[in-house]
């Protein structure tokens, strides 16, 4: 493969050439460039693979280069570089065919995933193309993956073996099968191949690996609107009324072979309808461009009732909550899918820092970035709830202390916990359990790998941080029921340890 890099900022620039040098020497970076224009001159020069672009850059930003490369009839494989700030800007370039996209700051196992993800899907279509033009699916595949460009030879072509002129309308039907790909798509092929014989109508099926799709181009028909019912009544009965499929379907006509590839990039997007509608709604393009909309009010009131239920170890409750959370947005009211993500972007975060607060989640051991793009990139129900399936797996709120600790220091933890709020200390423990002082105190360290001090002062913390967001407490009140006499003493504390007061505290996770 050959590849251009385009970044204004040079030091990005330079480590992201030597990243892949290191990484994958197989891939040639025959130029790079620092604008949107000294890009375009590269690429058109070089006629590249793939590109890695920012998107904000001087003199030519990186939407108007990909939109001017495509005009020219190039179509590399696309990475674009955004940060979290400019998500949205960057979705945007979803619409002109980019494949993927890094966050900034570049993190080198994600750098490449990416990388190696592109790397596949073009060796997927390398395999794809025929030598010759023949199969009516190898010259869709082509087009829609940009591999081949629609030339006279091509519609000459296609009018003489398929009786596709120049202008015929075709119709896209979109099957999304998501992580179900693999396993499903050889049934959906027969199930598609079918229901369309049933129809007598021509068409062809063809494989999206890399969108985890099967589209079946549609063209000999008498009417847009014919089809279009006959294949919603076919969904109904796919489905049998199952909301909780997870398969999606679209449907988009467009003006010949020309208009393949516009029209596949302009359904894809919609097809995240599918989680407001559920899988037995056909959605068809221009007509899902109608729905009238409600404003989605974020449930505030789940999201505090979570962060109690953590703090409190309630695994169930955080069960039961989540599932309210996404029967919230089932209530009969019309929602954009749009809203509803980033609502489960807020609630995700919301439960991870929580969880990360209280000590119950193995917080390293989540890909944030993997989980921003599986609830961002989801198109039916069940791929948002298991995003937070996902969440839940690395969560552990033991109810029962666990591990090699002595009876005696789980005595000392119980009364701890029993009477932390009334100034209990080490020497008072150890005359109840008849024991000497540096005893217990010297196995209270060896058992739990800390002090009774720094125990019993982050078990007080611990409680001080559920009050302040599970509760209206004042300051003074949760200082003196946590066991601290001087609200000022305890603030001091709080600070020195949590590196924030109780307000700022309280604030940052309202």
């Amino acid at each position: 493969m050959k590849a251009v890099v385009i970044e204004d900022e040079i030091l990005i620039r330079e480590g992201l050439c030597k990243l892949m040098k290191k990484m994958f020497p197989e891939i040639v970076i025959t130029s790079t460039a620092g604008n949107g224009q000294e890009g375009l001159l590269c690429i058109e020069r070089d006629k590249p693979d793939m590109i890695i672009t920012d998107i904000r850059m001087p003199v030519m930003d990186g939407l108007e280069m990909i939109t001017k490369m495509q005009r020219a009839g190039l179509f590399p494989k696309i990475i674009v570089l955004t940060a979290y700030s400019e998500f949205t800007y960057a979705q945007q370039a979803v619409k002109l065919g980019v494949n993927d996209y890094i966050i900034k700051p570049v993190v080198v196992q994600e750098f490449v995933r990416t990388i190696r993800k592109i790397q596949n899907l073009y060796e997927q279509e390398q395999k794809r193309t025929p030598d010759t033009m023949g199969s009516l699916e190898n010259i869709v595949s082509s087009v829609l993956y940009g591999t081949s460009v629609l030339d006279e030879e091509m519609e000459s072509f296609l009018d003489k073996k398929y009786g596709i002129v120049k202008e015929i309308p075709l119709i896209e039907l979109l099957v999304y099968l998501g992580e179900n790909f693999e396993t499903e798509r050889e049934r959906k092929r027969n199930e598609m191949c079918q229901i369309l014989k049933q129809k007598e109508v021509k068409y062809c099926l063809v494989d999206m690996e890399y969108d985890k799709a099967i589209l079946a181009l549609v063209y000999g028909y008498s009417a847009r609107q014919d089809i279009e019912r006959w294949y919603q009544n076919q969904i109904l009965f796919q489905n049998r009324g199952n909301r909780s499929q997870e398969v999606s379907y679209g449907m988009i006509e467009v003006s010949g072979a020309g208009g393949i590839r516009e029209g596949f990039q302009t359904l894809l997007p919609y097809m995240d309808w599918n989680i407001v509608l559920g899988a037995d709604i056909l959605i068809s393009y221009p007509h899902i461009t109608d729905i009238q909309t409600e404003v989605c009010i974020y449930p505030v009131e789940l999201e505090n009732q979570i962060k109690v239920a953590i703090c409190m170890g309630e695994n169930e409750k955080v069960r039961e909550i989540i599932r309210k959370f996404h029967t919230y947005f089932l209530n009969g009211h019309v929602y954009s899918p749009k809203e509803i993500k980033e609502s489960c972007v807020r609630f995700g975060w919301s439960v991870l820092n929580i969880a990360k607060e209280v000590g119950c989640i193995d917080y390293k051991g989540i890909d944030q970035r993997k989980l921003l793009d599986s609830i961002m990139n989801a198109k039916t129900e069940n791929e948002l709830e298991k995003t937070f399936e996902e969440v839940l797996c690395c969560m552990n709120v033991p109810d029962k202390e666990t591990g090699a600790v002595s009876l005696a220091v789980k005595k000392a933890q119980s009364m701890i916990h029993e009477f932390y709020a009334d100034g209990i200390t080490l020497n008072e423990i150890a005359d109840r359990l008849n024991l000497t002082q540096e005893y217990l105190g010297t196995q209270f360290h060896k058992e739990l790998g800390e002090n009774f001090s720094t125990y019993i002062r982050n078990y007080r913390l611990a409680k001080a941080k559920e009050m302040l967001i599970g509760t209206q407490l004042k300051q003074y009140e949760i200082s003196e029921k946590v066991g601290y006499a001087d609200a000022k003493y305890f603030a001091r504390v709080f600070k020195e340890c949590i590196g924030m007061s109780p307000a700022e505290y309280r604030k940052s996770n309202r």
